[in-house]
């Protein structure tokens, strides 16, 4: 057992929980627990998920490893795939009051809708064009019945010159009925916006749509799972690179995106590319909360 596994594994005991406590609460699996503690790097997914699972587990039992991450663990030496590289070694994942010293002033929210604010003039600028030219074609129309009733009116002088009178009024009476216009209902214009975001939680709502379907792509090997606000699992696993999930979430308030790899992790919100508003390369680990605002709520 290496010196950082046997830290982590007694302030584990001094706080009363089990492996599976610890599985439950970080979403690692117990064997790769049981590996840090230990020592056996080599059986995790990967060398990234080395730093990044001890810190997880750290500041699950309540231990400041910032100091003890600075030196690779020990391992023996004959074993290459096990040491962490020098690159994962100086990498620093923000924390929580690392984001606190960034410079004040800056509005998440606010940035996040000028974003889409371009997107947002272009959509109704389309939808614009398409009433004018909507309400073109009852003035067409109206121009062509005047010109086949005038027509049928000279007809009718020619044969039936005594009912001039009457087909005259009946005339201008189809002349004065104003056109029903069709439903010119414009379909509702989705809109995502951000909330809050902090560290690795964000938080974002949907609006402007009744469907909520999300489709999870990876691009690279990443921890995921998907659950409600009440617990309920959707998903829990680890995505390889080319994978994908979709899922239809119409009926569901809510949901949390748990991603243990976001810049290996693509998201689409009713085939919109979501935006991550931290960015990965800030917050590695990040958990998406999106709110199902529906229409009709």
């Amino acid at each position: 057992m290496t010196e950082l596994g046997k830290i982590l594994r007694e302030a584990r005991e001094a706080k009363n929980l089990s492996i599976d406590d610890v599985q439950e609460l970080t979403k690692i699996q117990k064997r790769y627990l049981e590996a840090i503690e230990s020592g056996n790097y080599d059986i995790l997914p990967g060398q990234f998920y080395v730093r990044a699972f001890i810190r997880q587990y750290a500041e699950t039992v309540g231990v400041d490893v910032s100091s003890l991450l600075i030196e690779k663990p020990a391992v023996e030496e004959s074993s290459e795939s096990s040491a962490i590289p020098d690159e994962v070694k100086h990498e620093e994942i923000p924390s929580r009051a690392t984001k606190l010293k960034e410079p004040l002033g800056v509005n998440v929210k606010s940035s996040r809708i000028m974003d889409y604010l371009p997107k947002i003039l272009i959509a109704i600028l389309i939808i614009g064009i398409c009433i004018a030219i909507y309400m073109m074609f009852p003035s067409k129309n109206k121009t062509n019945n005047s010109t086949n009733t005038n027509q049928s009116n000279a007809s009718s002088e020619i044969e039936k010159p005594e009912n001039n009178a009457l087909d005259q009024a009946k005339d201008d009476q189809k002349d004065t009925e104003v056109p029903k216009d069709e439903d010119t209902k414009v379909e509702p214009t989705q809109k995502i916006t951000v909330d809050s975001a902090e560290g690795k939680r964000t938080t974002v709502s949907l609006t402007g749509t009744d469907v909520f379907k999300l489709e999870v792509i990876s691009n690279g090997e990443s921890y995921v799972d998907i659950k409600n606000p009440s617990g309920k699992m959707f998903y829990s696993g680890i995505l390889k690179q080319g994978q994908t999930q979709s899922f239809d979430f119409t009926d569901e308030n809510e949901v949390t995106v748990n991603i243990g790899a976001s810049h290996n992790v693509e998201l689409h919100i009713n085939d919109e590319v979501f935006q991550f508003p931290v960015s990965p390369t800030e917050a590695v680990h990040q958990y998406i909360t999106i709110k199902n605002l529906k229409m009709n709520q």
